[in-house]
């Protein structure tokens, strides 16, 4: 539930409630009405959290939100921008992939040299670029960033409720179920979904457009940095928007440089423009980089790796390619399908392969020591006090007194099978709980599709028709729009998104610690003020 203008209803709708609780207070007695007045608080807060994601979003009523400066993504529309000038064509679908970057204060187009700066852009101060609003993956990208952030909220959550159990065991001093049931849930969940959470994070904070796969051997950074004309600055790029490596006029070493490259380098492929090719020097060899779009052969180790380079005599075993950012989904699968194997154009972190058989021995430890340690220490510990209890009967024995027991009763069967069901519980749990939390991208996901197809197909398809709108009509379509907007997105949709974020409180955070095995709990209401102190309240 994530949309600026949304939020603001919302959030005015609380603080109304608020205000007049006095006055609103008679009519509590209605169910429908009662039901709004007793959540008045949570609707305050729920507005705000929705105009915070809204600002996130960067939506206001499914519109993009662009006032806080200028989209990263250069268009058709602002081909006279200064950022975009240089950029081949001017038209909007040609240019929307290129992003408004300081590739002119890189690059001296005039003398065609570098200026030793490095090519960087600034991202949207807040939130999401509203740039992507126009492009045709926005649903894709979109998409992929709510259910991360769904599944890291999630994860937070989570591990939030474990560390509540935390709580709990010092409160009552039980240090048992501290080191052995705490522990090990914690080892658990962070060696595998907090990993999880962390590749999300490192991915987000990658740039990609500097990443490199060299020989299908090892991942590379290479600063967009461009050469000079004898290649002394390298690793750098070429020049941008040269098509024929031969036409750069670069030297190394004092001979022509790039003069006759192997097929597989060159990232140029069929005129299409690039801000320049990825060029480094290693064991000797200049290594430029190629296009290995559509290609299965060139990213393949067992075709060209760092030997095969290595043994060659020129370049034709070399190779050097852009890394694509890897999918985490298929990185989580081959995490237990394909151990300690991961190739290097998936990786994300150097070492990923073996950091994953660890984090995986880690979780399949934690498990028996979550089942195991807490219900024979419970059995070893009752037959010690048993031990000491006929000790001292006996001896009261002796003496003429009479033994008694102390009424407690221990089965090691029924603790067992309650640690089995509750390690069962709690594996199973973290899975099926973390895909739970998907519930979160896909309410999102149906309210910015709902408010779009709401203000479309009603307001621009109608109200602002060039062919046959008119005052009239866009009044009628507004108030459709309007009417749609409360009844079904503030209505429905905010009832919806309480119930699902109420549910995520019940189940996948609550049961990480609670038990119900202590005093009743009684919400918090004036009312009840003289029942908790015992007397009256002011």
């Amino acid at each position: 539930f994530g949309d600026i203008g949304h939020g603001i209803m919302m959030t005015l709708a609380g603080i109304l409630l608020v205000l007049y609780e006095k006055r609103l207070a008679p009519y509590a007695a209605d169910e429908m009405f009662g039901t709004l007045y007793k959540g008045r608080y949570n609707i305050l807060l729920m507005g705000i959290f929705a105009t915070y994601c809204g600002f996130i979003y960067n939506e206001v009523f499914a519109v993009p939100f662009d006032v806080m400066g200028k989209t990263l993504w250069c268009s058709g529309e602002n081909a006279h921008d200064e950022q975009c000038m240089a950029i081949p064509g001017n038209d909007q679908y040609g240019m929307q992939k290129w992003k408004r970057t300081t590739l002119v204060e890189a690059y001296d187009f005039v003398t065609n040299s570098t200026t030793g700066e490095e090519v960087v852009w600034d991202v949207y101060p807040m939130g999401t670029d509203p740039g992507f609003a126009h492009t045709g993956n926005k649903l894709n990208s979109v998409n992929s960033f709510k259910m991360k952030f769904a599944i890291i909220a999630g994860v937070i959550q989570m591990v939030a409720g474990v560390n509540c159990k935390l709580m709990n065991t010092l409160h009552f001093r039980d240090r048992l179920t501290m080191w052995f049931v705490y522990i090990p849930e914690m080892v658990f969940i962070n060696s595998i979904f907090g990993y999880l959470c962390c590749l999300i994070l490192i991915k987000w904070l990658t740039n990609w457009d500097a990443t490199y796969v060299l020989n299908n051997s090892m991942v590379v950074s290479i600063p967009q940095v461009y050469c000079e004309q004898d290649l002394s600055n390298m690793p750098c790029w070429s020049a941008p928007f040269v098509y024929n490596p031969a036409d750069l006029n670069y030297t190394y070493n004092g001979a022509p440089a790039l003069m006759d490259l192997p097929p597989t380098m060159w990232c140029m492929k069929g005129n299409t423009p690039s801000a320049g090719c990825a060029i480094m020097e290693w064991e000797g060899k200049l290594i430029v980089e190629g296009n290995v779009f559509g290609n299965t052969t060139m990213p393949d180790p067992m075709k060209f790796n760092a030997d095969g380079c290595r043994g060659s005599s020129g370049l034709e075993g070399c190779l050097m390619y852009k890394q694509n950012p890897p999918s985490l989904l298929d990185t989580l699968i081959k995490m237990f399908m394909e151990l300690g194997s991961v190739a290097v154009s998936n990786q994300v972190i150097p070492g990923q392969g073996p950091l994953q058989i660890i984090l995986i021995l880690m979780a399949f430890i934690s498990v028996p020591m979550l089942l195991l340690p807490k219900p024979y220490i419970l059995k070893w510990r009752h037959e010690a006090a048993q031990h000491h209890q006929l000790h001292d009967e006996d001896e009261q024995e002796a003496s003429g007194g009479g033994g008694h027991g102390d009424g407690h009763e221990f089965d090691f069967g029924e603790e067992m099978v309650h640690q089995m069901i509750h390690t069962i519980e709690y594996v199973l749990g973290c899975i099926s709980n973390t895909a739970s939390y998907l519930r979160l991208w896909a309410l999102s996901l149906a309210h910015a599709q709902l408010s779009e197809v709401f203000w479309e197909k009603t307001v621009v398809d109608f109200g602002l028709a060039p062919e046959g709108g008119d005052m009239l009509m866009l009044f009628c379509t507004i108030a459709a729009w309007a009417a749609f907007t409360v009844g079904v997105l503030m209505g429905m949709e905010s009832l919806s998104a309480f119930l699902h974020a109420l549910r995520l409180h019940w189940v996948e955070f609550m049961n990480k610690f609670y038990f119900g095995d202590g005093y009743k709990f009684m919400p918090f209401a004036f009312d009840n003020l003289d029942d908790l102190f015992g007397g009256t309240a002011d």
